[in-house]
């Protein structure tokens, strides 16, 4: 039976394409009225819908919104009501909240989200995020000392006794952030429909990209200073990078570390205190305009090779540890056209994990928030969930 559905559009309205784009996937008839602010038809409009935004979407001649309120009459099945579709319900479970990641930000989330009794859902490629390239964390509250593997088992542990749905394995394609209910579309073609999304895709280290790093990962190389520093009492060790955080790892390894060998493709870059400080160590030897070439080691790390930018010359330096401190991007792509961000990616938050759009939080290493520490993680993870909780229950 033919539905007498109308979208009043305007040309080059980006919502106007998304609910058209919207009907058309769900197999949905419409008549398309395109209008012209002051025209007749825009007057028409407003006649019988009462909005001035477009688009504005009437079913049988009873106004339904726009499209925000679209993809939220098909999240509850509603819509296939009012058209008469008996035999369609809600393409998907509506959630209370959707998290993307399940790194310490994401499953610190996910716990605090079901404690408020909010339908959770956690959306990730995999479980456990940076943390997971790292052997030992000897700085988490309550830990002397723990294996990151045994970290990340017991927090994932921890979300598994509060039967948090999670969907581990496919990637997120794409989402919709700007309807009232948030759509996520993952690469097995599902999608999932939530009233908040909590983004807690994490960073990535930047990876040298020579022979032989992968293979050592946690074998002798390191992203973190902070985290494995303890381990290298006394060894030799290689810090790759020349800006603040490579500074501070060297500034860290000072106190641990028999010798450091600081390599940077650049002269320093780093904050002018630290480079003094640094400079002013016996310990540390510089290798500025240096590139490092290649990872020497079979089970371990044993050396790496640099070569100078100036000369070519290829010298090999015998280290037991190398801290790879030349920075951390986000994992934001998905967002930056929809979010603000700094210019390194980082999705900016305020102090209550809200990203500035209406039901969008973020939190962990993807947002601006300073120091990349598990324990900050966890905490911004908590604090996005209560968030978005205040959210919901204010709408």
């Amino acid at each position: 039976m033919a539905v007498d559905v109308i979208v009043y559009t305007v040309e080059e309205c980006p919502f106007c394409e998304k609910a058209k784009r919207f009907l058309a996937e769900k197999g949905i008839e419409y008549k398309e009225i395109p209008v012209r602010p002051a025209s007749r038809q825009w007057l028409e409009m407003k006649e019988k819908t009462g909005g001035g935004t477009v688009p504005q979407v009437l079913v049988e001649g009873v106004p339904v919104g726009g499209y925000s309120d679209l993809v939220s009459l098909e999240a509850t099945g509603e819509l296939y009501r009012r058209l008469g579709m008996k035999d369609r319900e809600a393409a998907a479970t509506l959630y209370d909240v959707i998290i993307l990641g399940a790194g310490p930000a994401g499953l610190s989330a996910a716990i605090y989200a079901i404690r408020k009794l909010l339908k959770t859902l956690v959306i990730s490629r995999d479980v456990g995020g940076q943390v997971t390239w790292t052997a030992d964390v000897e700085n988490y509250l309550g830990f002397s000392h723990v294996n990151a593997g045994d970290l990340v088992a017991r927090f994932e542990e921890h979300v598994k006794t509060f039967g948090v749905e999670r969907v581990i394995g496919p990637e997120v394609t794409s989402v919709d952030l700007t309807a009232k209910i948030k759509r996520v579309v993952t690469d097995d073609g599902k999608v999932y429909s939530g009233k908040t999304l909590i983004i807690a895709t994490g960073g990535r280290h930047r990876h040298m990209n020579i022979e032989g790093e992968h293979e050592l990962i946690a074998k002798g190389i390191s992203y973190c200073s902070t985290c494995d520093a303890p381990l290298y009492d006394g060894a030799d060790v290689a810090v790759i990078g020349g800006g603040n955080s490579a500074l501070a790892a060297a500034l860290d390894l000072i106190q641990i570390a028999n010798r450091i060998y600081l390599v940077s493709m650049t002269p320093l870059t780093g904050d002018p205190l630290y480079q003094e400080k640094v400079q002013k160590s016996e310990k540390v030897e510089m290798f500025l305009e240096y590139v490092p070439v290649r990872v020497l080691g079979d089970k371990a790390v044993r050396g790496v090779e640099i070569r100078s930018l100036q000369s070519g010359e290829v010298r090999e330096l015998t280290v037991e540890g190398i801290f790879v401190e030349i920075g951390i991007l986000p994992n934001s792509s998905l967002f930056v056209d929809t979010l603000a961000t700094n210019r390194r990616g980082e999705i900016l938050v305020d102090l209550e994990c809200r990203t500035g759009l209406a039901g969008v939080f973020a939190c962990g290493d993807v947002t601006n928030v300073p120091f990349k520490q598990v324990v900050v993680a966890v905490g911004e993870g908590a604090k996005a969930a209560l968030s978005a909780y205040s959210y919901l229950i204010n709408q």
